[in-house]
């Protein structure tokens, strides 16, 4: 009998919030000593280990020497590169780590102009047989989707996992915040374990032709909308797996970090000094000590500003109780008095930025003098549904930090290589 553990999303370096990038990768650490307390023989992480492609170097020593207490046990660690962490026309951080033998990146491929042939990676104590592809921004993985060799895939005997970064579109859920994904037609079939990522939720399909399709869902979360589902009763952990010949057991195993403490105002038909007074009353008496304290107010005033409650105090009320972290969502309140032009509200800032976005990517106009690869690319992303999400990984890109002892050019050009791979471009020397 064979045992494998899978979890997905890691986001290492997510965070600004010291604490929270803290607890973000406590979880992580405490996710592989979960996996070495369940005796399993391999891991499977399903991309976005770390949140950027360059992380912060002080999250990836402890990352690194986390990683090496487990594999010194014998317990090898099989990845693929999620959006966050991948970048075509640079070195990541997946790539260094991966030459050092520390973990074995699955996707191992033969390219033509016309199809992709994966190679299988074979686990050497259970025989399982692993292959897969990687996440790419802007849903460009649907072009390699539409490219695999798949009946060869399918021909394999064995054991096998697939290993993905995707959102699939059957399998979309009513809260869904990630683009729409690749249809399960596009998956080789008759593989025993799908083992996805990107989908931040824990779901888990049984899929006729198929097989078992699995989303652990994000280990700790890097948005504050993660963190609210958590509070919401969003499980985070990682699956294990036990099998033979085909799958004979499949378990949720969580990963607690921290108490989460939310709640939830509706301003509609509120005055601005009414919700202050709401808002102040719930920091004085919730019991959040040792605890993230979320709070989230949304709706229409009926008079006064957003401007007008004192957000700052109330926050502070809540650390002066011992919170770890105390955050407070109004990205979504609004008020009855006319808006200003140009503004916008919306159920958490990053809907806020999607509408922002989208008026933008609406009304850019791209230079007629404009020629070649880049013009092109340029028309097909703000022509089609890529354009929102495109901007979305433009904003991340760009909010790359300066990393201790880096130049200012190394950075900019850094920063520059990163922008540029999300049009498949590459910087000229």
């Amino acid at each position: 009998m064979g045992r494998f553990a899978h979890f997905a999303d890691c986001h290492l370096g997510a965070w600004r919030d010291p604490k929270l990038k803290e607890l973000n990768l406590s979880s992580f650490i405490k996710a592989l000593d979960g996996c070495v307390s369940e005796k399993v023989d391999f891991i499977i992480i399903s991309g976005d280990l770390f949140d950027t492609t360059l992380p912060d170097l002080a999250i990836v020593q402890r990352t690194v020497e986390k990683i090496k207490e487990v594999k010194d046990k014998g317990i090898p660690i099989y990845l693929t590169y999620g959006s966050h962490d991948f970048a075509p026309n640079s070195i990541s951080m997946i790539d260094i780590l991966n030459s050092t033998g520390l973990f074995k990146k699955v996707v191992e491929a033969e390219v033509t102009d016309e199809k992709i042939q994966l190679r299988f990676v074979t686990d050497s104590k259970t025989g399982a047989k692993i292959t897969g592809l990687s996440g790419r921004r802007l849903g460009l993985e649907k072009k390699y989707f539409e490219m695999l060799d798949s009946e060869n895939l399918e021909s394999e005997a064995g054991f096998k996992i697939f290993v993905f970064h995707n959102a699939i579109i059957e399998l979309r859920t009513p809260t869904a915040s990630y683009s729409e994904g690749v249809p399960i037609s596009s998956f080789p079939k008759g593989f025993d374990y799908y083992a996805g990522g990107h989908v931040h939720e824990n779901l888990k399909h049984e899929v006729k032709d198929y097989g078992l399709v699995a989303f652990p869902g994000c280990l700790f979360g890097a948005t504050f909308t993660d963190l609210e589902l958590t509070a919401k009763g969003e499980k985070r952990g990682f699956f294990v797996v036990d099998f033979e010949d085909k799958i004979e057991n499949v378990r949720f195993v969580e990963v607690k970090v921290s108490d989460i403490f939310f709640e939830e105002v509706n301003a509609n038909k509120k005055t601005a000094k009414q919700i202050a007074e709401t808002l102040s009353k719930i920091a004085a008496e919730a019991d959040v000590k040792g605890k993230i304290a979320l709070l989230k107010v949304d709706g229409e005033l009926l008079s006064g500003k957003p401007s007008d409650i004192n957000f700052t105090e109330i926050r502070q009320t809540l650390y002066d109780r011992a919170a770890i972290v105390a955050s407070i969502n109004h990205y979504n309140l609004s008020t009855e008095e006319k808006m200003n032009p140009g503004q916008v509200s919306g159920k958490s800032r990053q809907e806020i930025e999607a509408k922002v976005f989208s008026d933008m990517v609406n009304s850019f106009k791209i230079d007629p003098t404009l020629k070649g690869t880049l013009k092109a690319k340029l028309e097909k992303v703000l022509t089609s549904n890529a354009g929102i999400e495109f901007a979305n990984n433009l904003l991340n890109s760009l909010k790359l930090e300066k990393q201790e002892g880096e130049t200012k050019r190394d950075f900019e050009e850094r920063v520059l290589k990163n922008t540029l791979h999300l049009l498949d471009l590459e910087v000229k020397p």
